[in-house]
């Protein structure tokens, strides 16, 4: 038997003997091994009189034996949404709906002689013609990408779009509202197909599953069917304006497939004036470096999540201020390789902010989000960039880490019959973890994190093993005391794990927050300010410096903290930053009658038994909180030392969250200063 067989007589309508079944136009069988799939399961597409096309895997059918074909129609006679994924008929036996088959199989052959199949070509003329030429004209190529250093950009993802399932959302609609999507597809098509279609990632042969993702828009549909202002409707679903909508650009089908990407895309060409937009051309010869511009604004925590701040459109006019063109074909030419040289920016960037703390003599100082928003602003692309590489030229290789540093050990190490659990409370324990188990565990981040409360931990179970990661909160019930909950449970590769591991971290978990390690529990949180200080000693004693920038960078990183509105303080200022512990202590009890400007009292605790440098926040008498640690070091030996100062509240965001919600300011007092 061969791979394809006769063509459906004339007079073959399945399903016709019942009135509310659909008839069989055409149908095709292919083999496993003719569409170069691993098993042995031949596949039947099905052309049906309503409209729809069909793809089936078949476990226990025969190829070519169309007498499984009525009990599958008849089965699937009322599902013309395509809900249903696989079937278990007696008749047949188990079958698999392939939504996301192509509606036209591609076999692989050593010649072309398929197309010359009576079967093959009897279902191919069996499919409506416009609607297939619409949807190969969506998966039109992208323009070639321009390598930047000698090295390829992120690869232009494929698109593919002529699936069983895209095809049945077109073909089988009455003429009228069939006509209205096809002209709203052909008229619109980067903004109207991922509304109306499926973007696959790939031909799906083997299941139902469709791999993919659609935005849908109940407004942008009802402008479709309608014929109502699709303009306004496509602007105010993608968030851009009704001439862009129009534009050029917007014209053929571009991207990938992730919505949210392509509306940030958007959002950044609605940005640009309208003579300084780009064809479609020269958007796609750039396009696979946007991933790597838009994580400059990733204000994601030590955790490793993807949150992309807002971007004001005076930020993208700022970062392409050249034009389109000419701003990637000049970072190009002077910074060679754009995707290494963007991601480089995340170093420059905390270096940077660390700088502006110094100067804005905050805590922390602006996130590295926007201060790249800022850069770009009012330096432009090039801008960002030059800054960074001036940074990396000049910079450390890596900052000083002693050798013997170590957190404090919560539970150490556990053994119960074949389980094991190692708490990893080093730098190099960490390192190790992330070699043995060949995930990021060993980065920097993890360690900050560990440094912040986090505790990670080396399980095996067992042949199995896994890193495990706990995070704490402070308890609401009682004072200087957490509780850890696992966040986070891998096997090596980031693979998953055994439900038997998955309990033996929930062991782990109930240990760690047993009542009798409360100390334990206390003296890691408590371990991080000592830790920060012992390294920023260790930085100073080799001259090491995150936050040193080159001259003409200072000059721009003070421009920068204008345009974020953040003015430089006062020579007599010492600390800037939020009340720490704000939460736990008066403050949501008087919280309603702060305001700007008001008084606050500085008392040093020596007999605290937690931190004898803390020192407590008062407001009319109100315990507030504290000044964070380490910061409350300084502040401390100028209050032991008789030393005056002031402090007052100078910001307030009651809707934010506790640790941010009352801001204050400490200042020196002028000898010449006669206030109280």
């Amino acid at each position: 038997m061969t791979d394809f067989h006769r063509a459906v007589p004339p007079a073959l309508t399945f399903g016709a003997s019942h009135a509310r079944l659909p008839a069989v136009r055409a149908r095709l069988w292919l083999s496993a091994q003719a569409l170069r799939e691993h098993d042995d399961d031949p596949r039947l597409w099905l052309n049906l009189t309503d409209g729809r096309v069909l793809a089936l895997r078949l476990a226990h059918a025969t190829l070519g034996d169309d007498a499984v074909i009525a009990p599958i129609v008849e089965a699937l006679a009322d599902d013309a949404q395509g809900y249903c994924y696989e079937l278990d008929l007696p008749e047949v036996g188990f079958v698999q709906v392939l939504y996301a088959a192509p509606v036209l199989p591609q076999p692989s052959r050593l010649h072309a002689g398929y197309l010359y199949s009576a079967e093959f070509r009897a279902f191919a003329d069996s499919l409506d013609a416009e609607v297939m030429q619409l949807l190969l004209a969506l998966e039109r190529e992208p323009t070639p990408v321009a390598a930047t250093g000698g090295r390829t950009p992120h690869p232009a993802p494929l698109r593919y779009l002529a699936s069983v399932r895209n095809y049945n959302r077109l073909a089988p609609l009455p003429p009228p509202l069939r006509e209205r999507r096809l002209q709203a597809l052909a008229r619109f098509p980067a903004l109207v197909a991922p509304i109306l279609l499926t973007l696959h990632h790939s031909p799906n042969l083997f299941d139902g599953k469709r791999h993919a993702w659609r935005m849908k828009s109940d407004a942008v549909q009802e402008a479709i069917d309608q014929g109502k202002d699709l303009t306004g409707a496509l602007a105010a679903f993608w968030g851009i304006s009704r001439g862009l909508v129009r534009a050029p650009v917007n014209a053929a089908m571009w991207g990938g497939r992730n919505g949210d990407e392509r509306r940030l895309y958007l959002q950044l060409l609605d940005a640009l004036p309208d003579n300084q937009r780009p064809t479609l051309s020269d958007f796609e010869r750039w396009l696979p470096y946007l991933p790597n511009y838009f994580m400059l604004f990733n204000a994601a925590g030590a955790e490793g999540e993807t949150r992309l701040m807002p971007v004001p459109p005076e930020v993208h006019r700022g970062a392409f201020r050249l034009g389109w063109n000419l701003t990637w074909r000049a970072a190009s030419e002077h910074f060679g390789n754009l995707l290494d040289a963007m991601t480089d920016c995340d170093d420059f960037l905390h270096a940077a902010r660390e700088r502006a703390a110094a100067l804005l003599k905050d805590r922390y100082g602006p996130k590295p989000a926007r201060l790249a928003a800022g850069w770009l602003a009012c330096f432009g692309l090039t801008g960002l960039l030059g800054a960074s590489a001036r940074w990396h030229r000049r910079r450390p290789k890596s900052a000083p880490m002693p050798p013997d540093l170590s957190l404090p050990a919560i539970v150490g190490e556990l053994h119960e019959n074949d389980k094991d659990a190692i708490e990893l409370i080093t730098p190099t324990m960490l390192v190790d973890e992330g070699q043995r188990m060949q995930h990021c565990v060993g980065s920097p981040r993890y360690w900050e994190a560990s440094v912040a409360g986090t505790r990670i931990f080396h399980l095996v179970c067992g042949r199995e093993q896994a890193t495990a990661k706990y995070r704490p909160r402070l308890r609401e019930d009682v004072d200087y005391d957490t509780v850890y909950a696992l966040v986070q449970l891998r096997g090596p590769l980031n693979r998953a794990v055994s439900p038997e591991m998955e309990a033996w971290a929930r062991r782990i978990e109930a240990v760690l927050n047993e009542p009798e390690r409360n100390d334990a529990r206390w003296a890691a949180l408590e371990a991080r300010g000592r830790i920060e200080v012992r390294l920023l000693d260790e930085r100073l004693k080799v001259g090491w410096r995150a936050g040193w920038l080159d001259p003409k960078s200072e000059r721009q990183l003070k421009r920068v903290l204008e345009w974020l509105k953040r003015p430089l303080p006062g020579p007599n200022v010492l600390l800037v930053a939020h009340v720490a512990g704000f939460q736990y202590h008066q403050g949501p009890e008087v919280e309603a009658s702060l305001s700007l400007g008001d008084p606050l009292t500085l008392c040093h605790e020596r007999d605290n038994p937690h931190d004898p440098l803390a020192v407590r926040i008062e407001w009319r008498g109100a315990k507030l909180g504290y000044v964070p640690r380490p910061q409350n070091a300084e502040i401390a030996a100028r209050l032991i030392m008789g030393e005056r100062l002031t402090a007052r509240i100078d910001a307030l965001e009651l809707e934010a969250e506790p640790w941010q919600r009352v801001g204050f300011v400490i200042e020196t007092i002028d000898e010449n200063d006669h206030a109280p």
